[in-house]
């Protein structure tokens, strides 16, 4: 009972990680590369100097990481992860590795919000924020409309 209830809390701890690796999990509900949209520069008011600032933050992070190559290394994330679960016996160290994998990506995309964040003024992230969050309530609406017809 008590290694089936690890091996349970494991793969659940597991298969949410991966959901937030792959930029499924609990996150802000839009992406740094909304802040290049025509729309969203109009709405917060940016000036050319912060679009220009903010392009070269963010095609230095996608130089660096290409979208496609996540993709890749999620698919090899989840194929580790179904092999570490059908393991006899459960490897601690390759299940902290795995862990630590996504959770550097992550590191990266925070710190890259950071950078962006910095660029916009008091009033700008404000604006976004409130953006972010009628967003955020439109999609979790929508998930429980599609839920309560179950």
């Amino acid at each position: 009972m008590n290694k089936t209830l690890t091996t349970i809390l494991l793969s659940s701890a597991l298969a949410l990680s991966s959901a937030a690796y792959a930029g499924h999990g609990p996150r802000d509900m839009m992406g740094p590369g909304v802040l290049l949209s025509e729309r969203i520069a109009e709405r917060l008011e940016l000036t050319d100097e912060q679009q220009l600032q903010i392009s070269e933050r963010i095609e230095l992070y996608r130089s660096e990481y290409p979208k496609g190559e996540g993709r890749e290394a999620f698919a090899g994330h989840r194929e580790a992860m179904k092999a570490l679960m059908e393991q006899e016996t459960f490897d601690e160290t390759a299940a902290r590795a795995l862990l630590s994998e996504g959770t550097e990506r992550r590191l990266v995309q925070m710190k890259l919000r950071h950078d962006l964040a910095q660029i916009l003024t008091d009033e700008q992230r404000e604006s976004l924020e409130q953006m972010q969050r009628r967003r955020g309530e439109k999609h979790r609406k929508g998930r429980d409309t599609e839920r309560s017809r179950w």
